[in-house]
């Protein structure tokens, strides 16, 4: 899987049912998920129900492509997820996205590459599900992500997206990689990449840009089961 960014900005306004403007903190997102030649699904999570379209395009100034979410009932805290499917993409082909905010403003947005045709005939060690959030709570987050050759398990985190100087990891040797990151503050936003190398039969390595997540608040109710890896 190719690289991907991501630029998540602190929340996303929306209109509420009485007209009055309310604004969703985005918990955890937006990532760029399943990358294959052909489509990506844009995945992000929210304390409330807020707005499920994404633009899109391969023009950064010009993002005049639309998808929209299907919608999704609210979690058990109430957290909402959404998650939008970009089809009929090009391969081997950098896109940008971003989540409309309010008046105009872009709530959050980044960037992907599409994996070039043919891929998965290729051999290399790929990401084929996730990564996904299991679990985000005020002092810890479980991240999933699933590859196509049993592999070593890593996460780099931390407060700044260009220093992930703090690492968190699993066993080597497993296709379905699960790491709990503990000892996070609350209601504090984090950057991570995920990581996997060492490959069996393959001697390759995959690893992604800059997602990120942001811890609830003291006290605050945690979110279980988000988004179980499939």
């Amino acid at each position: 899987m190719k690289p991907f960014c991501i630029v998540a900005l602190a929340s996303l306004a929306f209109l509420s049912a009485k007209g009055q403007v309310s604004t969703a903190k985005i918990l955890a997102g937006p990532i760029a998920q399943n990358v294959t030649d052909h489509s990506a699904t844009i995945f992000w999570i929210t304390r409330e129900n807020a707005p499920t379209r994404v633009n899109y395009g391969t023009d950064q100034d010009s993002l005049s492509q639309i998808a929209t979410a299907a919608p999704v009932p609210p979690g058990e805290n109430g957290e909402q997820e959404h998650r939008a499917k970009l089809e009929n993409l090009s391969p081997d082909q950098n896109y940008y996205f971003e989540i409309p905010g309010e008046s105009g403003t872009t709530a959050a947005k980044g960037q992907f590459q599409t994996e070039p045709s043919g891929y998965a005939q290729i051999g290399k060690l790929r990401i084929t599900d996730g990564p996904v959030f299991e679990y985000l709570d005020s002092t810890s987050a479980q991240i999933a992500w699933t590859t196509n050759s049993p592999s070593s398990t890593l996460i780099r985190y931390g407060n700044n997206p260009n220093d992930l100087r703090e690492t968190a990891q699993a066993p080597w040797g497993k296709e379905t990689h699960r790491v709990l990151i503990r000892n996070l503050k609350p209601n504090t936003r984090y950057y991570f990449v995920v990581e996997s190398g060492d490959a069996s039969g393959s001697g390759t390595m995959v690893k992604t840009a800059e997602g990120s997540f942001q811890t609830v608040e003291q006290g605050q109710a945690a979110l279980r089961n988000i988004e179980p890896r499939r």
